[in-house]
């Protein structure tokens, strides 16, 4: 967590504030549910959607004492959907331990996940205001409806960049801009500020997950800790395998993924040859793309601190390698 903000001024302190909060917006008297989540908060990742409440908040006047739960409710409610995405997928990592589920079996993993779905909407009921608590209900929405239309797409390969896209909106997209949009507004920036901050929270979100993607082809398991070619194991159909199949000229990637054959195919032979199709090359292109979209919006907000730390995310965000 430090590791990741430490050279953003102020963000560290910041960061584990919001991570105090958490710990105790999630105390319980079920022995269980406290060991569960002290011991998944114990080992928190790069508090990215908390980060960028704050980031955003500081184009207005922002009251730590709001901004903080807030960007806490946030990271409760991607840390609940990981829960259940971990459950979904069968993962058997999480950061590098053994996932939820692992260890405390899939039906106390769910219900871990949903406790921390209520703990989100009664600080977002007590901080934020009303037509923020509806916008974080609707990301929930559909964040869920997206899981669900990712489910039932397992290994059915597609050469669909639209319909791809439209699946990591739901699942990345909105919550990067909510938490943007939150922060600012609860601030009382400007709203054309305001407005702008949610655009490039929703272009840094979308190049966010495209770089996830092409990490589960290309990353380091140590740093990455969780399996490369998870995705593929698990029969998710990303943007690399998707810009490959496209150039699969001679039908021998289009063979491997076959829905049938799909779930039994070779999983090493079809990451070698997404990368040597130019799979990869050809989704890091879109990240790049959406990169630049939040960076020209970057490039208009008001000079100061706070613009050149959001600057410093995106640009980051897009050359990590974990």
């Amino acid at each position: 967590m430090g590791d990741f903000w430490s050279d953003f001024p102020g963000m560290d302190t910041a960061i584990m504030a919001v991570s105090d909060y958490i710990h105790t917006a999630t105390a319980s008297s079920n022995p269980i549910i406290q060991e569960a989540l002290s011991g998944l908060f114990h080992n928190p990742g790069k508090m990215l959607r908390p980060g960028m409440l704050i980031l955003a908040s500081q184009f207005g006047n922002p009251d730590p004492k709001k901004i903080y739960p807030l960007a806490a409710a946030i990271e409760m409610l991607h840390t609940a959907t990981l829960i259940h995405d971990d459950v979904i997928d069968d993962s058997p990592l999480r950061r590098g331990l053994p996932a939820v589920h692992i260890n405390y079996g899939k039906k106390d993993a769910v219900l871990f996940g949903d406790f921390l779905l209520s703990r989100c909407f009664l600080v977002a009921a007590e901080y934020t205001n009303p037509q923020n608590a509806v916008n974080l209900g609707k990301v929930i929405s559909v964040i869920c409806s997206m899981e669900l239309n990712q489910d039932a797409d397992r290994y059915r390969p597609s050469t669909s960049i639209r319909l791809y896209l439209q699946k990591i909106i739901g699942k990345t997209a909105l919550l990067f801009s909510l938490a943007c949009h939150v922060g600012a507004s609860e601030a009382k920036a400007p709203a054309q500020i305001t407005e702008r901050l949610r655009r490039i929270g929703y272009n840094i979100g979308m190049a966010f997950q495209i770089i996830d993607d092409i990490l589960d082809y290309t990353g380091n398991e140590t740093e990455l800790k969780k399996p490369v070619g998870n995705d593929i194991r698990a029969g998710l159909v990303t943007l690399p395998l998707i810009c490959a199949l496209r150039q699969d000229k001679d039908g021998k990637l289009r063979e491997l993924v076959r829905s049938e054959l799909f779930p039994n195919s070779d999983y090493n032979l079809i990451l070698a040859t997404t990368r040597d199709l130019g799979g990869i090359e050809a989704a890091r292109s879109f990240a790049h793309r959406y990169t630049e979209r939040a960076l020209r919006e970057i490039y208009k907000l008001p000079h100061g601190p706070a613009k050149e730390n959001m600057e410093r995310l995106a640009k980051r965000l897009l050359v990590r390698t974990y």
